[in-house]
Parts: C-alpha cells; structure tokens; sequence
C-alpha cells in the first residue's frame, strides 16, 4: 500500500471494501454479534443486500448505505460509519431507517409483513449525545418504559470514548479500536486479541487497492479533511463575531 498511506477502517470506503464483501462475511458476523449481543446462531449465514437505497418517486432523496444485511429471521440491519458527528446525523439516521423499513413493503400486503430494522451508527468524532461508549436507542413509553415495538432500533458506537477507556478485555471496545487505529502497530496488539481481528488485520495487511480504489479511499481521507477545516472556520468566525458584538 505505500509507506505514506495511512489505513483505517474509519474510512467508510474501505470498511465498506473489507466488511461489505461476500467473502468476509464471517467477520462481519462477529462484529453484529458484539453490538447487538445476540446468538450466534441467529447471525450465522447473514445475507448481504443492495446498499442503494431505492426511490419512489424521481425527485426522492435517495443514499448509498456502507453495509446492509439480513440475518434468519428478516431483521435488516444497516451499518453506517460516519466520521464527524453534526446536528443533522440523527435526521438523516431516522431517514434511512424509514427508506429500509418499508423499501420491500408491497401494496395491498398487511403491514405485518414490516420487519424489524436496525441501525449501527459507528462515529468517529464530535458524538454529543452521551458520554457512552455503545448507546442503544428503541421506542418506550416514557413512565413507565415499556416497549412499544421492536421494530426499531438504532445504536451509536463511540470511537473517541473506546479510545479513552481502552478496556481490550470488551470484545465491542476491541473492535472499535481496531476501526479507530490509523497504526498498523496497533492492529497487530488488538489482533492477538480476537482470531477473527487476527483474520481481518491479516486481510489489511495484504490490501492491495487499484489505482482508482487508492483515489476513492483519499478522496473520504480529503473530504473528511474539509469538513473539519471548514467546521473550525466557522467555529472561529463565529466566535470573532460573538466578540465583537459583546464590545
């Protein structure tokens, strides 16, 4: 890959390029297993689907998801990492959640026929909603707390707080760090943790992008880049103006 080329899975074309593969898929099933700590067996022999999100009309918003699947029992499960945290990231979560849960719902068909769909946000930078590492978030009634229905679920995975803890004995905090880390040292010491983080950190060690993959990947580095630039700009701008009309 080149000494100048830094590797991270934060980068959402190469999770999407190792973790959305039909070959990986056994560990891409252990990665579900840790967030949503559910049997092994209810995972097993997940199916990838199209992670283009369809239209219904022409002028609908549309979206390519990172990964999608579907494990036994038809729950689909989107996987999206996202970089920066901003204020519009949970508006455009419950967007996608609502495109996946009625994308394969036919007219006339009893709305039983809606399946469960879940949502695994995984955020580099910015998560302001809590100080935890793995939030879970569903429907309850606000007293007493019980569940409305299972139907929905959306989950968010902390990088910044794993990467504060640090615990490597919590499966979950392992493979954040290992999405989080931008240092093939690291990923070795994270790999003689798990056999499957050794599977996938021998499956980065060989990556061999083309030319054109190479550009997709620095393209998310740059874009991620600018986002940043352009938010501490803003930041600072705004904080000059807040000055000056405080004088």
């Amino acid at each position: 890959m080149g000494k100048d080329f830094d590797i991270t899975l934060k980068n959402d074309y190469l999770f999407k390029r190792l973790l959305g593969a039909e070959e990986n898929k056994p560990i891409l099933q252990d990665f579900i297993e840790c967030v949503l700590d559910i049997p092994h067996n209810h995972i097993e022999g997940i199916e990838l689907l199209d992670k283009e999100l369809k239209k219904d009309q022409l002028d609908d918003k549309s979206g390519i998801l990172d990964v999608k699947v579907r494990l036994k029992d038809k729950t689909v499960i989107n996987i999206e990492i996202q970089a920066l945290w901003d204020d519009s990231f949970v508006n455009r979560t419950l967007f996608y959640w609502a495109k996946i849960y009625i994308e394969e719902f036919k007219s006339g068909e009893d709305y039983t026929a809606l399946h469960r769909c879940i949502t695994i946000n995984i955020v580099g930078e910015g998560f302001d909603l809590n100080d935890k590492v793995h939030s879970k978030y569903s429907l309850k009634e606000e007293i007493t707390n019980q569940p409305l229905t299972d139907v929905i679920e959306i989950h968010f995975l902390n990088l910044e707080k794993a990467r504060e803890l640090k615990n490597i004995d919590d499966p979950l905090v392992r493979w954040l760090l290992f999405i989080d880390s931008n240092s093939k040292e690291e990923r070795y010491m994270l790999a003689k943790t798990s056999p499957v983080l050794k599977i996938l950190n021998e499956k980065v060690d060989i990556l061999n992008l083309t030319p054109t993959e190479k550009k997709l990947y620095e393209s998310r580095m740059k874009l991620r880049s600018d986002i940043v630039s352009i938010s501490n700009s803003q930041f600072k701008k705004g904080k000059e103006e807040g000055i000056k009309e405080g004088i």
